[in-house]
């Protein structure tokens, strides 16, 4: 039941982040938009906001890297006060950058996922999207920790 819940867990996050990158229609909120055309960025800044059909993301930044060429997104950022939800997950970190390219997905800081009365904490979350792989990890003087309900994982 573990390896089910952080898979959950771990494949709710990924969803997160692909559908941003693929998504027909995303709505973006901020208080602040900053478009660099020359460099290839939009930034959106102060308390934004996102979301589609299935995702909310709260964030102070949100920095998407486009490539004008064949009109695709390279990477996006969020930084400070991030939060997630989606399908019952919610999840926290102060850093997340997707690369569209190598399909790896890093979220940092103060990292916490919570479905239900579940938790797991850490200070980064690596997914690699091609090879369907997760590595959660602390710091040298921390651990990654895990508070299962039981109750709320059997079926």
């Amino acid at each position: 039941m573990r390896n089910k819940y952080i898979f959950n867990v771990t494949f709710v996050i990924c969803v997160f982040n692909l559908i941003t990158a693929y998504s027909d229609t995303i709505k973006i909120s901020s208080e602040k938009l900053n478009v660099s055309r020359d460099s290839n960025i939009s930034v959106f800044s102060g308390n934004a906001y996102a979301e589609d059909d299935t995702i909310k993301l709260w964030s102070d930044k949100i920095s998407i890297f486009y490539n004008e060429t064949n009109k695709s997104i390279n990477e996006i950022i969020t930084e400070d006060n991030i939060k997630i939800i989606v399908n019952g997950v919610t999840a926290y970190g102060n850093f997340s950058k997707y690369q569209v390219n190598n399909e790896k997905i890093l979220l940092e800081g103060d990292v916490v996922v919570i479905e239900q009365d579940n938790k797991i904490q850490c200070d980064q979350l690596i997914l690699d999207l091609a090879n369907s792989t997760s590595i959660m990890t602390a710091k040298t003087n921390s651990r990654v920790t895990a508070q299962i309900n039981k109750l709320n994982n059997e079926e």
